[in-house]
């Protein structure tokens, strides 16, 4: 018997039935496991795995020649018993390469696995052939021209094995290599044995089992001392470090390939005097580094270079695009500073708060592109210059009177900072004069304070009492204003004043000390205070305190570092108490005052002797 236009031909053979039917289930597919890469020397193979299915499959049938038969479910190989008369039947797969354009295929195995054998005492006899990829789906008579075959499935596989695969690298890499979009496959029963019903089978649908490795992409993010690369770039050094990131389309992150980086440069005016040097393996994603030995790069000399990427396989990613920069190490001249407003002379302008304009100049460094400057105890500040080599005038408020500094440097295209240019000038006196109309005024008692200017044209005042809040108050026709303030924190007070002019000018700061002396005096006939004589140790005394504030109800002490004890004040402010020394030495006692609003006075502090008895 022979079957025309079936895309294949050898000896027809007559159909034998055999009673001896296996049936296998299950499903499995072989899927390679990705390499491990390994620390050290060479890392394992690059590139992705996957399991590709056919895009279409289409069963022919020789009892049906002119039908194109898709495929659901297992596949009918050879001859049986299938509803057309025990007539032969062959299966096409097509595979879409389209992904794997541009890449190398380093493994590719075919996968199928058997679901049913006619006789397993008959050795399997299934052949992969390429054909062309047919327009239409194929038929018996309209088959697609055979090309090559690919290789025998699995002959030594033993028999109803739910899955094997055949290594088919050559093909696949065939296929890629010419870049073909696309590559089909036909699995049919060898030669007249596909006539004897004892070599039929059903198998699984074909599937590819893919190693592929792609070229690295082309290296990002390069970097000269960390900078991102821009135009007119300058280095402050000849050994700066080069970085870049390099990426690869193989890999996700969780599974980053290992690579190489090729750093090339040289003068950008001599493109012969190329240089290039790689780095050992390291996982894409990561910044990859070369510094640049000592002797190679030259001051005011202009560089280029690029890097390129190299995976495990050997693919080689295009070169960066190109990073210019320029290698300058030397520091620009230190900066001409001078003020109009604020004279480098013996006499005092301004005032604190008060701007004035410093210009700054280049002082023949032609690559000056900026300045840094700084009040003492201020945060430098960087301003711009107005053309390279140029200068910049800014305004600048000084803080305090009397003798004042400024700190400048220049800083030129590279970053490279001058030595410093100190500018010295005097800041006029403005802060106001504070006169106490009451400077003997005690504890919590008011106090009329007279507000002088130091400058002219003053119409009011600022203020404030310790931390407390800032209160305003305008001035007279003759600059002056007077207001009342209590202090009442015992110890130290302070007035603090600002003035300002007419023309918006602020003054410096005026400040006025007010000290409340609050302290209790402590007084004994029989135990003197601070004195080296006193009743002889056993002798009761009677200690009496007096109050160094108004309003204080009850007294806090303590005698040689013992527990503090509390005695209630009389309407006076007055307390006594009592104590008896156990033994002849010096003692210490400590009192301080308390009022009802709990005020705390200042601690007194002093000692006592109790005497040796006779």
């Amino acid at each position: 018997m022979s079957y025309p236009h079936g895309g294949l031909t050898g000896p027809a053979v007559g159909l034998r039935r055999s009673s001896r039917r296996v049936v296998v289930t299950g499903l499995a597919a072989l899927l390679a496991v990705p390499a491990v890469l390994v620390g050290g020397g060479e890392p394992a193979s690059a590139g992705f795995y996957t399991y590709v299915d056919a895009t279409s499959a289409t069963v022919v049938n020789a009892g049906q020649p002119t039908t194109a038969l898709p495929l659901t479910g297992s596949a009918p190989v050879g001859s049986g018993e299938d509803g057309n008369g025990g007539e032969p039947s062959r299966v096409y797969f097509t595979f879409d390469l389209t992904p794997y354009h541009g890449k190398q295929v380093i493994s590719a195995g075919a996968i199928t696995g058997e679901t049913s054998v006619n006789d397993c005492d008959k050795p399997r006899a299934l052949e992969l052939w390429r054909t062309d990829t047919p327009v239409t789906p194929p038929t018996w008579r309209d088959a697609p021209t055979v090309r090559e075959k690919v290789a025998d499935l699995a002959p030594d596989v033993p028999c109803g094995a739910t899955s094997f695969q055949t290594v088919i690298t050559p093909a696949l890499q065939q296929a890629v290599t010419a870049g073909w979009d696309s590559v089909t496959y036909l699995v049919r029963v060898a030669g007249d044995l596909e006539d004897d019903a004892q070599y039929g089978r059903h198998i699984k649908p074909l599937g590819l089992s893919l190693h592929v490795n792609g070229a690295p992409n082309a290296p990002g993010a390069l970097s000269v001392l960390g900078k991102p690369c821009t135009t007119d770039m300058f280095v402050p050094e000849a050994t700066p470090y080069l970085t870049t990131v390099l990426t690869d389309p193989d890999h996700a992150s969780a599974h980053a390939e290992q690579l190489t980086a090729t750093f090339a440069w040289w003068p950008a005016d001599r493109p012969a005097e190329r240089t290039e040097r790689t780095t050992g393996w390291m996982s894409s994603g990561l910044p990859f580094r070369y510094d640049v030995p000592a002797g190679l790069l030259a001051d005011g000399e202009t560089y280029v270079f690029v890097v390129r990427a190299t995976d495990p396989n050997g693919a080689v990613s295009a070169w960066s695009s190109e990073c210019r920069f320029t290698v300058d190490t030397t520091s620009p001249a230190p900066p001409t500073v001078s003020s109009t407003d604020y004279p480098d002379d013996d006499a005092s302008y301004g005032g604190p708060g008060i701007p004035g304009e410093f210009t700054f100049g280049a002082n023949g460094s032609t690559d000056t592109v900026r300045y840094r400057y700084s009040l003492p105890g201020g945060s430098p500040v960087e301003v711009a210059a107005d053309a390279p080599g140029g200068s910049v005038t800014v305004p600048i408020a000084p803080q305090s009177e009397g003798p004042a500094s400024l700190s400048v440097h220049a800083v030129d295209r590279a970053g490279r900072m001058s030595t410093v240019t100190t500018y010295r000038f005097r800041v006029r006196t403005t802060s106001p004069t504070i006169v106490d109309g009451n400077p003997t005024a005690g504890f919590g008692e008011a106090r009329t304070l007279t507000f002088q200017p130091g400058m002219e044209n003053v119409v009011e005042y600022t203020y404030r009492l310790n931390d407390g809040p800032e209160q305003t108050v305008a001035a007279g026709a003759d600059g002056t204003a007077t207001v009342t303030v209590v202090p009442a924190k015992p110890g130290g007070n302070n007035v603090y004043v600002r003035s300002r002019t007419v023309d918006d000018l602020p003054s410096g700061e005026g400040r006025y000390y007010i000290y409340l002396a609050t302290k209790p005096t402590v007084s004994s006939v029989e135990y003197p205070i601070n004195k080296m004589t006193g009743a002889p140790a056993g002798t009761p005394g009677t200690f009496v305190f007096q109050p160094g504030m108004p309003g204080v109800t009850e007294y806090v002490y303590s005698i040689a570092f013992g527990p503090a004890q509390t005695v209630a004040a009389g309407p006076d402010g007055s307390a006594s108490m009592s104590y008896t020394p156990a033994t002849s030495k010096i003692y210490r006692i400590t009192v301080y005052g308390r009022t009802a609003d709990g005020v705390v006075s200042e601690t007194f502090t002093g000692t006592f002797y109790a005497s040796k008895a006779s």
